[in-house]
């Protein structure tokens, strides 16, 4: 008797076949979710930023608001020397602005309300070695009771004080850029000089697994190198700049093949790193802050 077709099981070579497909199908499942996973674990950190400067700028428009805009008032917005030129490193400067505040509008600072508040801002070196890694600082203190902060030699050792306050860590550039034209600006109480209209707050920064794992060169390379391939897990948008050693580049491309548009860049000094070395791509924030009276000084 002839068997049927229908009772003939799966042979060998259709079951290797059946599990060849279910395996290239897992896989591609799996990289479809690892994928998705990725896109949201970096649309959380970006959204978790941007909540962290949200606060960051708020503080800072508080200060802003309470900027002492009388004939005594005054603001002093400049760089020091964080670090000093070694050997292949170029000289780091950091930005600090100070003014003075009516307390009145300061109730933390000034319980009475009744005193001048001297105020900086300030970015200082999370660490006297190492990567550019800066945090910034405020300070605030009544007028009088200790060294004015007009006094720039003292300032660094202020900001390191216990009564300095940490805003907001893992910088790797920090601007205050007034009227769109300048990152400096001086105001004192002699001079009569308005104070500007408007600041916008800069910043570049690199925090979570971006700056715990960041991105590693997968090959020496040289001071004119120009093209890399990256190895890690890379940005959710490329940016303009990017922190390799303690170099800036101007960067494009896809990752994690890399191109250097330029070396160089933000008075750093081109030189060759090794495998493995370090590549930082930071994140940029930006808010625009409005003086009271447009910046000019009221006259009693």
């Amino acid at each position: 008797m002839i068997q049927s077709q229908q009772n003939r099981g799966m042979t060998l070579l259709e079951i290797m076949i059946a599990l060849l497909l279910l395996g290239i199908l897992s896989t591609f499942v799996i990289n479809v979710v690892n994928s998705v996973v990725g896109l949201w674990q970096q649309g959380e950190r970006r959204g978790r930023g941007d909540l962290i400067y949200a606060s960051v700028a708020e503080r800072l428009q508080s200060d802003l608001r309470a900027v002492h805009l009388g004939n005594r008032g005054w603001m002093i917005v400049d760089d020091y020397v964080a670090r000093p030129a070694t050997d292949g490193v170029a000289e780091w400067r950091l930005p600090r602005m100070r003014f003075l505040a009516s307390g009145s509008s300061l109730a933390a600072d000034d319980q009475s309300g009744n005193h001048a508040i001297e105020i900086m801002w300030i970015a200082i070196p999370e660490r006297a070695l190492g990567p550019r890694f800066a945090k910034l600082v405020r300070v605030a203190q009544i007028e009088g009771d200790a060294v004015s902060l007009t006094e720039g030699g003292s300032t660094l050792a202020t900001a390191r004080g216990e009564d300095a306050t940490t805003i907001v860590d893992g910088l790797l550039d920090l601007r205050f850029v007034f009227d769109d034209l300048s990152t400096s600006f001086v105001a004192d109480a002699y001079s009569g000089i308005n104070f500007p209209s408007s600041m916008q707050l800069q910043i570049e920064r690199v925090s979570g697994n971006s700056r715990k794992q960041p991105p590693r060169l997968d090959e020496a390379i040289g001071g004119e190198t120009e093209t890399v391939v990256l190895r890690g897990t890379g940005p959710l948008k490329m940016p303009r700049m990017a922190l390799i050693g303690n170099e800036w580049v101007g960067v494009s491309g896809n990752f994690p093949r890399i191109k250097f548009r330029t070396r160089a860049e933000r008075s750093t000094i081109s030189a060759s790193y090794d495998q493995r070395t370090m590549v930082y791509f930071p994140t940029g924030y930006a808010s625009r802050h409005v003086f009271l009276n447009q910046g000019r000084r009221v006259v009693p």
